[in-house]
């Protein structure tokens, strides 16, 4: 049990890294209006590029959401108010949330490039 942790916890570390890899546009810290300043000053290009990113990194943040539900599914009933729960559900609002905010930004750079 405590190995399926560490093993999803590398998961989750690498993910990270990837998304704040070098050159990575993709940042949820930002926000919908920093979005649109920074937008203005960019080319159609880059804002697609950009738009490109967005996308594959939601891809992957939905595709660990749907690993930490079937984790969810797997768990007996009886154990469903368990620690292990609690701590998979913790884990799928988290990255409810990070979707939310990745799609709220890709929402801003796609408005800026229709205005483009």
């Amino acid at each position: 049990m405590k190995l399926r942790w560490f093993g999803g916890a590398v998961v989750a570390s690498m993910m990270c890294l990837f998304l704040a890899g070098c050159g990575s546009s993709v940042d949820e810290n930002k926000t919908p209006e920093m979005i649109r300043e920074e937008a203005a000053n960019l080319d159609s290009a880059k804002i697609e590029a950009i738009i490109k990113e967005y996308g594959e990194a939601i891809q992957e943040k939905a595709a660990e959401l749907e690993k930490v539900v079937a984790e969810l599914k797997e768990i007996p009933l009886k154990d469903q108010l368990g620690e292990e729960a609690r701590k998979l559900q913790e884990r799928s609002v988290e990255i409810g949330k990070s979707l939310d905010k990745l799609k709220a930004n890709l929402e801003a750079y796609k408005d800026a490039l229709t205005k483009k």
